[in-house]
């Protein structure tokens, strides 16, 4: 006889400040995961721009996974010995193999940073900055075998400013998206109807994994496109923007950066 899952059982996947702020959410409102899974980099240390997922899993007692690849058969095994409900893959940088998406019964959950069915892909928050957007957003979406491709939950808008870099738009991402996860847990907690729409297939955009310019400065580009690069690559994980000046390698930084390190 098939084993039915248990009613809120749930498995976590993931990391970066949207992962670890839902996580969050769900051990507040009393809902701890069977497993936890983290980012192949998640070593239980903080990075220096977040925090890690699996600290955050380790001082509430959660079953933890770290350091392996969700693909991994004895991890698929472990998975579906849990048979959840419901998978949240947050913040994750890996992909979830179809056999792992078939396990949940109500599906794998994914907040992207992006209003699909544009900006599919790696990065979008930086590919958003450089070519122009003013409005940006977020997406829920339940996982399918394709990138960002599954059906459509919930939809969020936001601004982009001229100001913002791409760790600005990243924090709005994070901020908005953590509202859309509670907004689901109302729903998913109180056994209310959880609606998707198909994505429209003709308004897909994609980028692959790889920096605006290839994160290079192109002196041809006009100077709003390169404004808007600098945006867009003013963000931690990504390399300073830059450029050569002869055989020196000449970094951009904001003005206050400097005020700061006075």
């Amino acid at each position: 006889m098939k084993l039915q899952p248990i009613k809120n059982s749930c498995i976590f996947i993931g990391g970066k400040p949207i992962g670890v702020n839902c996580l969050k959410q769900l051990l507040k409102r009393d809902i701890k995961p069977s497993l936890v899974i983290g980012n192949l980099d998640d070593d239980g240390k903080d990075k220096s721009w977040y925090e890690s997922l699996i600290k955050v899993a380790r001082h509430a007692h959660l079953p933890i996974i770290k350091k392996q690849k969700v693909r991994e058969s004895k991890v698929v095994e472990q998975i579906k010995n849990i048979h959840p409900e419901i998978i949240f893959c947050i913040g994750g940088m890996q992909i979830i193999p179809p056999e792992v998406l078939k396990i949940p019964k109500l599906g794998t959950l994914n907040i992207h940073p992006a209003l699909l069915p544009k900006y599919r892909g790696r990065f979008s928050t930086a590919h958003a900055i450089f070519n122009g957007e003013k409005i940006h957003g977020v997406t829920m979406h339940w996982m399918n075998e394709g990138i960002d491709s599954g059906p459509i939950i919930m939809q969020k808008k936001f601004n982009i400013t001229n100001d913002d870099t791409a760790r600005m738009v990243y924090d709005k991402f994070t901020t908005t998206g953590s509202k859309l996860f509670d907004q689901f847990l109302n729903l998913w907690l109180n056994d209310k109807k959880i609606v998707a729409t198909h994505q429209d297939e003709s308004r897909a955009t994609y980028y692959p994994k790889g920096l605006p310019g290839n994160g290079n400065i192109n002196w041809s580009w006009s100077g709003k496109q390169i404004r808007n690069w600098i945006r867009a690559m003013t963000f931690e994980p990504f390399p300073p923007a830059s450029f050569m000046l002869g055989n020196k390698k000449m970094i951009i930084v904001e003005e206050n950066y400097f005020k700061k390190s006075r």
